[in-house]
């Protein structure tokens, strides 16, 4: 799942289910999943159409009925490129929560940029100029590794002067 997802012209359901045969409850596990609480309150709720690449929803709530769209596969491995950058933090956390709790069959690649998203995985792979400077867990990474302390710590020093 991309940073910037294509939803298509059609309503919510349509966009999260691709024309797979699948039921209600399968839908509103996934957008449940993905934080997407939203969707109630719209119009027509799941039924209410969407413009072509999700026109009149914000960045969130596109990447949150992506993310549906991804989960609702089931899939043995999921690839995630920055798919939370359009949330809030506490939303961030949730759906991150979520998906751990939910895809515990599931490989997850995930690209990040927040430290936030980067502290909750398991293996952390710190890229410099496309080659693996270092791996291990977040934690041991800020202990053991200066760069990847500093670029953590300018993250955090960047957010804080906003």
């Amino acid at each position: 799942m991309f940073q910037e997802p294509f939803l298509f012209a059609g309503s919510v359901r349509e966009n999260v289910v691709l024309g797979l045969p699948l039921d209600d409850d399968a839908v509103s596990l996934a957008l449940a999943a993905s934080e997407a609480g939203f969707v109630d309150e719209l119009p027509d709720g799941i039924d209410t159409v969407v413009g072509e690449r999700g026109v009149g929803l914000s960045g969130g709530q596109r990447q949150r009925i992506a993310l549906a769209r991804a989960l609702v596969r089931r899939p043995s491995l999921l690839l995630l490129d920055d798919t939370t950058s359009s949330l809030d933090p506490g939303t961030e956390a949730r759906v991150l929560g979520n998906l751990r709790s939910l895809l515990t069959d599931t490989t997850v690649v995930a690209v990040a940029s927040r430290p936030s998203t980067i502290a909750l995985a398991d293996e952390v792979l710190y890229l410099v100029d496309g080659e693996v400077a270092a791996h291990g867990t977040h934690d041991a990474l800020m202990a053991s590794n200066d760069a990847y302390r500093e670029l953590m710590q300018a993250f955090d020093h960047d957010r804080e002067t906003r």
